[in-house]
């Protein structure tokens, strides 16, 4: 980015950080907002631009010991998730089972860690519906949730990936837009280049599956919803 355009990030910046809490009045706060907000949007200026930094460098983000990816769930969506949030994302081995990792700069990290659990309880949540509609047997419940789990993740990893290739193609012509791009894939480089870390292609999801419930499962992705929890005064769930 252009020493103009990290000028004006810092004008901006500066602007956000004159809240009541900081001390000023409520009247000096809004005022500040209402401009920082007039300059973003006459700028073209994105949040992801407002919280990167020239020093800031890609982190890890590991999932904490003993966690479970019951069905593998987290597993199958893993990489659609960190495509979304502009990470890289594996599974590496630990005695005590598989951790899955982010790697990124640390508010997409933070988010993927996030979308990755929210969107697994969404999958778990529509299971057990589809558990109480088909009621299947004991002998029969195995291929029944491996079906539906694989068609919900299936159809999340989709929408996913469309949701990238459209910001993909926002992004080909707004500069800005890809130079914050090179920065984040340059920082997530340097970050798996010090740490010796090269990642393989892993295949997909393979086998019989039980049909009814995989299109159960794929309908049921199609409900999922892909946001970031906004932290602060009046906190939103903003979609994407």
């Amino acid at each position: 980015m252009t020493t103009e355009r990290e000028g004006l990030l810092k004008k901006v910046r500066a602007l956000l950080a004159k809240t009541m809490e900081s001390g000023c009045t409520e009247g000096e706060a809004l005022a500040a907002l209402d401009r920082a907000q007039a300059m973003m949007a006459a700028y073209a200026i994105t949040e992801d631009e407002l919280t990167l930094t020239k020093e800031e460098k890609a982190v890890l983000r590991r999932e904490p010991p003993g966690a479970e990816d019951l069905h593998r769930i987290k597993w199958y969506l893993l990489s659609a998730v960190s495509r979304f949030c502009n990470c890289e994302g594996w599974r590496e081995g630990r005695r005590d089972g598989k951790a899955l990792v982010f790697c990124g700069l640390p508010s997409d990290a933070d988010f993927a860690t996030w979308l990755l659990d929210t969107l697994t309880r969404f999958v778990q949540a529509e299971l057990v519906e589809h558990l109480c509609d088909v009621v299947p047997s004991k002998g029969e419940r195995r291929e029944v949730i491996r079906s539906f789990v694989i068609g919900c993740t299936d159809r999340i990893s989709e929408r996913l990936v469309e949701l990238c290739e459209q910001r993909k193609a926002a992004a080909a012509s707004n500069t800005n837009a890809r130079a914050l791009v090179v920065v984040k894939d340059q920082a997530i480089k340097a970050k798996m280049d010090e740490l010796g870390i090269r990642l393989c292609m892993s295949s997909g999801t393979c086998g019989a599956r039980a049909d009814s419930s995989y299109r159960a499962g794929h309908n049921a992705g199609g409900r999922a919803s892909f946001g970031r929890p906004v932290s602060g005064r009046n906190a939103t769930l903003r979609l994407r």
